[in-house]
């Protein structure tokens, strides 16, 4: 499906619900498979990923196809590891290609029995689950923070728990932060020093959660706050005590004008003239990631010469996110030039409206960063715009609510 998305006026008004988050979904999935009495997810996320899991923990079937989910696949590895019986852990070819060694080894160590069934390090993988020891383990905390997470959702029913040693410097920080908080409003006591988290055997308590809007799906309606002629949104049921990293969002928006109100029961965002507007966007997205795709195109829109660091882990994501982004920012006459593995270098160029499509990659993040550009130009073109039902199934109709022409093409 190829959508047509344009706006009028270009003064943006109205109100916006979120979808629950995926992140927070994803591990309280996990956590009521692990704990031994049943609870209720209040406000679960409808993502196609977290429908995903609930129908695999929901079958006892033998061969298991996360499809093109990362978390699902990651948190499953771990997961099953745990559980008695045999499974073979598949996923789309992009899966295939996503590496997975580093949570394979370190489940090892633990006692697990787990084999690749064709390249090494890489699914899909055959894994025959028992009950794990646990002890000590050291793991490379520098390439996803999902693997990490995977271990200490699994930690307080290894027999002897979890000491887990962090090594080189940590990737997305926030979302081990959110794992953790998960696991102690559940019941479960840890401590966290230096760089070694550490998580005694207990059981987790069966207590209901309600699962907040998910901040990294705002984050698009901050960036076309910022690009609309005017706009006064209020987004519903966010709030400033969130667990999700990605609520920086709301101060690295300032310098773009957005000014946010926090209400009881959600936020306002109004667009003003900035008091110190950027000159030259610098940002390290290491321990927020998600977010670079939605300053790429505001960044570019504006002219601004920038550096994007920390966003090494955008490479192993559902497509390449580097190569995508410096492709489809191409079509506005902008540069994006690759410094290394962990940098890019946005030039300070004009931005040019264009007539050519833009591309997703299966990549829902694609579609929902580039969307708000049609803000700056009569139309724009957005290609498979169905990928957004992996995070945010309402995306569309989100924009509709709020002054968008959405037409399919």
């Amino acid at each position: 499906m190829n959508l047509k998305i344009s706006h009028p006026t270009k003064f943006l008004f109205g109100k916006v619900d979120l979808p629950p988050s995926k992140s927070i979904t994803n591990r309280l999935l996990i956590i009521q498979q692990l704990c031994d009495q049943s609870f209720e997810i209040i406000n679960r996320s409808n993502a196609k990923d977290t429908e995903l899991l609930v129908d695999i923990l929901a079958s006892d079937r033998n061969v298991v196809d996360a499809e093109d989910a990362g978390t699902t696949f990651r948190f499953l590895t771990a997961f099953y590891a745990t559980q008695e019986g045999e499974k073979i852990l598949t996923g789309s070819a992009r899966m295939k290609e996503r590496p997975i060694k580093v949570l394979v080894d370190a489940l090892r160590e633990l006692g697990a029995d787990i084999s690749y069934m064709d390249q090494e390090g890489y699914p899909p993988i055959a894994i025959r689950g028992k009950q794990l020891r646990g002890g000590e383990v050291k793991i490379d905390g520098s390439i996803s923070s999902q693997y990490i997470s995977a271990l200490l959702l699994i930690a307080p029913r290894l027999e002897i728990g979890l000491s887990l040693h962090l090594k080189g410097k940590i990737a997305s920080k926030p979302y081990i932060r959110m794992s953790l908080e998960l696991m102690k409003r559940m019941g479960i006591s840890y401590l966290w020093k230096d760089n070694v988290i550490t998580v005694p055997s207990q059981k987790y308590k069966p207590l209901s959660v309600i699962v907040e809007p998910d901040w990294s799906a705002a984050s698009y309606f901050f960036q076309m706050a910022a690009l609309a002629s005017s706009s006064e949104l209020t987004i519903n049921g966010l709030n400033k005590e969130s667990i999700q990293g990605d609520s920086i969002v709301s101060s690295l928006f300032e310098q773009f004008g957005v000014k946010v109100s926090y209400l009881k029961k959600g936020i306002k965002l109004r667009k003003e003239i900035p008091d110190n507007p950027y000159q030259q966007f610098d940002y390290n997205f290491y321990e927020c990631p998600d977010l670079a795709q939605t300053f790429v195109p505001i960044v570019a829109q504006q002219g601004l010469p920038a550096i994007f660091s920390g966003i090494q882990s955008l490479r192993i994501k559902e497509t390449d996110r580097v190569e995508a982004l410096k492709n489809e920012i191409a079509k506005f006459g902008i540069d994006l030039l690759p410094f290394d593995d962990e940098s890019f270098e946005l030039k300070a160029q004009e931005y040019k409206p264009t007539t050519k499509p833009i591309e997703t990659y299966n990549d829902h993040r694609m579609a929902m960063a580039f969307a708000g550009l049609a803000l700056k130009q009569d139309e724009l073109i957005i290609k498979d715009a169905e990928v957004v039902k992996k995070s945010f199934p309402s995306f569309w109709d989100a924009l509709d609510k709020i002054g968008f022409k959405v037409e399919e093409v």
